[in-house]
């Protein structure tokens, strides 16, 4: 007979220590997957043509899925033989920039510091199937200077793209487009293809907060249909609790990384019906202590009068036998 609660009390002992190894497991693997996401795969290629070329920098800085935005800092990193003093042009250069809302043209003016520019590359994907949301961008990128016509004449330039987003991961290949004959030589324009998805981690992070999610009505529904069945007893503090749950769900859900918009895939998959099982052991639960309702009151109540009469009776008792004792 003792042989049982031993193997039970191991049991129970080997299911905690593998929950505590499990969530101790999971903990690790998201961070790991946080420090070794949002590097971005370096991509270079050059135009070609004589001299020494303009280098350009090209970092994603900020990741918008819901504006389907992705904010570019542009940096001159090495201006070649088009500077005298490496911070500003010896003559006028304007960078055209596609891909954006609109083409945009930078202009660095002779003479003038060169600095860093951030445009903003225009993101085609769907943020609605988060956290599995896929985007794609493509950016033209051609420096020129200006001819005795007045005519854009491209230049020699290198181009690269490098950097790092949190949450996010960013493919970038550099793409080679027309070809230019030139008085620097046969110029070819480059751009950039990025392919843009969300980091393991941050896939993971969503996950686990789902999974939370769903775990909130179940335990609601566990207690109201045991309530029902009369295996426990009714507290109406319960009511309280399933409320709590209920009004958390929203916080949670908007604290899902990325912020997806309401109507998501995720909310008719599972925040929907998280919400509807909520209010269904809440519904459970109200009809539970509707049933019990008067009858239970009552039976409350003569329970509660009658141990005030045996309380009565004991206590006359023992005045009686008192009274008695006194009398000898």
């Amino acid at each position: 007979m003792t042989s049982r609660p031993r193997a039970r009390s191991r049991a129970r002992s080997i299911g905690v220590i593998g929950g505590v190894l499990a969530i101790a497991l999971l903990y690790v693997v998201v961070v790991v997957l946080y420090a070794a996401g949002g590097r971005i795969e370096h991509a270079e290629a050059s135009s070609g043509g004589e001299g020494v070329p303009l280098e350009l920098t090209l970092t994603p800085v900020d990741i918008d899925g819901a504006a389907s935005t992705m904010s570019v800092r542009i940096n001159p990193t090495d201006l070649g033989s088009y500077s005298s003093d490496d911070f500003s042009m010896d003559e006028a250069v304007h960078v055209l920039v596609t891909g954006t809302n609109g083409a945009r043209t930078i202009e660095y003016g002779a003479d003038e510091v060169v600095g860093a520019e951030t445009v903003a590359l225009t993101l085609d994907g769907f943020i609605e199937q988060w956290p599995f949301d896929r985007y794609t961008a493509e950016t033209l990128i051609a420096p020129m200077r200006v001819d005795a016509d007045g005519q854009g004449v491209p230049i020699p330039y290198v181009l690269t793209a490098d950097g790092r987003v949190p949450g996010w991961n960013v493919v970038a290949e550099a793409v080679s487009t027309v070809s230019v004959v030139t008085e620097d030589g046969t110029i070819t324009l480059l751009g950039v293809q990025f392919t843009i998805t969300r980091a393991a981690s941050t896939v993971a992070f969503g996950l686990v907060l789902l999974t939370l999610m769903v775990i909130a009505p179940v335990l609601v529904l566990t207690a109201a249909i045991t309530v029902y069945r009369g295996r426990r007893k009714i507290e109406v503090t319960m009511l309280g609790w399933i409320g709590a749950m209920l009004f958390a769900t929203i916080p949670l859900r908007n604290f899902f990384p990325g912020s997806p918009p309401i109507g998501s895939w995720v909310d008719y998959l599972i925040v929907l019906w998280v919400i509807a099982a909520l209010i269904a052991g809440l519904v459970i639960f109200v009809f539970a202590w509707l049933r019990n309702g008067p009858d239970g009151v009552a039976a409350a109540q003569s329970a509660g009068d009658a141990d005030a009469q045996g309380d009565a009776s004991d206590a006359d008792a023992g005045s009686d036998g008192g009274g008695a004792g006194g009398g000898e």
